[in-house]
């Protein structure tokens, strides 16, 4: 695990090594194990390495044998092994143990479609010093970050934002678009970034650079096309062989390995094999909540599962004393994010690093299994509507939408005002309503009239219904999944694993995302994975062997905080400072008075409005860190 950053210029203009030195610095913490750089006159490669194959000879960058192509690398390959001893018969020769020297070889062999036979989690740049060309590509899902943008001539790339910031001139000009998509979505879903002059690389792509010309081009894709050929029974065993080799390929590690476990279903399914698999005992970890947010508390069902596989099990307790951890939270994601699961992870990778080097974790599963409510809801949906209207129950629709929120601000009541408000829409805008949290009549009334005219007006919807126009999935539940795949994983839960571990010198693993896998999953036909009110139907079925019964029958919790209730009670205040009329006149761009009634609505308890919130005080606290000279 690193963090890797570059300079490309024009012919006879070099590389200003001080620059790129700065840019690698500000990745310390993704790699402070080690650093390495190549500068070649019009080039600079630079990274920073947490150690995890190879230790003693691994560093980077990499060449091949004659030093006509370099390499530089974040992640790992899981199948490098294999690639190795195929590359070896070809008559390549390597000079250390490590994954990255794969990377000039493959390419030597097989050029930009190399990365193709890659199976891990990656993003790396490539210098081939003959063509004076650049190759930079990221994995398949977005499991490891990727940004460039172009400045006074000169194209950089880096890990993570803040080494723009390195970059003497560098603009920081604030992306209207973002922003609007941001509080849609709660994170700023890719390519674009907050700022107008970095973009993100797509995962599944790379990036090439010669000449003058740049170009991005994709090397994978994925459709959901369920084969019926195969039985129920057949599946569930291919699923666990399948997902028995995933796991068992991410714990190569010449440092401390571990998992986090939540009691869910795809963490125990991960901790059971990494069990069976290993030769001691696997160190898991886990968090939870106590006092009026022990309701979220999952660490019951943990111990269950440590106990039944004898880990050696550490938890951790977070309380609602988040004023003081929100500005660390800020700096660690970059960009405006309001996914309050960033608080567990971020006291989580911390609890682990002090123990492990690696972590496994069980995300994705949701993804790739059928996890989550809002797909029973999708489905749900289809059969509501072909019941005739006079025989709706209407008086349910009405009384569901008037009911006041609990002080807990459990979700149950604002899953079933969703469910009823969205219902009546077609398949594609009924998904968008149920995964966007201000939605466009709630950013119109919020942005003021010139920045929403200037923000796109409304475009956010699209990154979730262009999917279920694609013909790329073939059913309302496979589009659903599919268009999480491509904007919730990588835009959300990617991003703040990544950070939050990274902020930690903590490299985490994702076994559910092994592309073999994920492709396996998509050919499983629909009602294996939801049907009537089951989420999950072939993992609970194929897992009866290896799970508890307890755990495989337990209602999903999610790694969430009781958000609605700190905002009513610990994290008020600072709610009420953040969110004060002088802040919110600051940026310039929110009217103050939706943003008091967001906030009298939440705090009298009429609505849950938690999200809303979150994000708002999250975007105030994102402009004084990044966008107002503070950084």
């Amino acid at each position: 695990m690193c963090g890797i950053v570059g300079i490309v210029g024009s012919p006879g203009r070099p590389v200003d090594d001080a620059v790129l030195r700065s840019m690698n610095d500000a990745l310390w913490h993704r790699g402070p194990d080690d650093e390495g750089f190549l500068v070649l006159d019009r080039v600079g490669l630079g990274m920073r390495r947490l150690s995890i194959i190879d230790v003693a000879g691994g560093r980077q960058p990499i060449h091949n044998e004659d030093k006509s192509v370099w390499a530089v690398f974040n992640g790992e390959i899981y199948n490098y092994d294999e690639l190795r001893n195929d590359l070896q018969h070809r008559g390549h020769h390597f000079y250390t143990k490590s994954d990255t020297e794969t990377l000039v070889h493959l390419y030597e062999e097989y050029g930009d479609a190399g990365v193709t036979r890659l199976r891990g989690m990656f993003a790396y740049a490539l210098w081939d010093e003959r063509r004076s060309r650049l190759l930079v590509a990221r994995d398949r899902f977005g499991i490891k970050p990727l940004y460039y943008g172009r400045h006074d001539g000169q194209l950089f790339f880096a890990s993570e934002l803040r080494a723009f910031q390195r970059v003497p001139g560098f603009p920081r000009d604030l992306n209207e678009a973002s922003i609007e998509r941001y509080l849609a979505y709660l994170y700023v879903p890719g390519p674009d970034t907050i700022w107008k002059g970095v973009t993100e690389l797509p995962p599944a792509h790379y990036l090439v650079l010669e000449g003058n010309a740049l170009t991005v081009h994709r090397y994978w894709d994925i459709e959901y096309r369920e084969d019926r050929r195969v039985s129920a029974s057949e599946w569930g065993q291919r699923f666990v062989a399948q997902f028995r080799n995933s796991v068992e390929s991410h714990l190569m590690s010449e440092v401390p390995l571990g998992a986090f476990l939540s009691g869910g279903i795809d963490s125990s399914a991960m901790v059971a094999v990494m069990a069976q698999a290993s030769g001691t005992r696997v160190k898991t970890f886990s968090i939870g909540y106590e006092g009026a947010g022990a309701f979220q508390d999952e660490r019951a069902h943990a111990r269950v599962v440590a106990e039944r596989f004898g880990t050696e099990h550490r938890e951790f307790v977070v309380s609602p004393d988040i004023a003081g951890l929100l500005p660390d939270l800020v700096a660690t994601m970059e960009q405006p994010f309001a996914d309050s699961s960033v608080i567990p992870n971020y006291y989580i990778s911390k609890l682990t690093r002090q123990h492990v080097t690696v972590a496994l974790s069980g995300l994705g599963g949701d993804e790739i299994g059928g996890g989550y409510q809002r797909y029973l809801g999708m489905l749900w949906a289809e059969r509501y509507g072909r019941v005739p209207r006079a025989l709706r129950p209407r008086w349910l629709e009405a009384a569901v939408g008037r009911l006041p929120d609990v002080r807990s601000g459990r979700r149950w009541l604002d899953q079933a005002k969703r469910f009823f408000a969205s219902a009546p829409l077609a398949p594609a805008d009924r998904y968008a309503a149920m995964v966007t949290t201000f939605s466009a009549a709630d950013r119109a009334r919020l942005l003021v009239p010139e920045f929403w005219g200037r923000s796109g007006t409304g475009d956010a919807e699209r990154f979730v219904t262009t999917v279920f126009g694609s013909g790329r999935a073939d059913s309302v539940l496979h589009a659903a999944m599919l268009a999480d795949l491509g904007t919730y994983l990588p835009g959300d839960l990617l991003a703040l694993a990544d950070r939050t571990s990274m902020r930690h010198s903590l490299e985490v693993r994702v076994p559910f995302l092994d592309h073999p896998l994920v492709e396996l999953m998509a050919a499983v036909p629909g009602d294996l994975k939801v049907h009537g009110r089951t989420k999950k139907v072939l993992m609970r079925e194929a897992l009866q062997g290896l799970l508890p019964a307890s755990i495989l029958r337990r209602r999903k919790v999610g790694f969430s905080v009781p958000m609605a209730l700190w905002l009513r009670t610990d994290l008020r205040d600072t709610m009420e400072q953040v969110l004060s009329e002088p802040e919110i006149g600051r940026l310039g761009y929110l009217r103050y008075a939706e943003v008091e009634r967001i906030k009298a609505e939440h705090l009298a308890g009429r609505t849950n409005h938690e999200s809303k919130l979150w994000a708002l005080i999250n975007l105030v606290c994102w402009h004084r860190r990044w966008q107002d000279g503070a950084a």
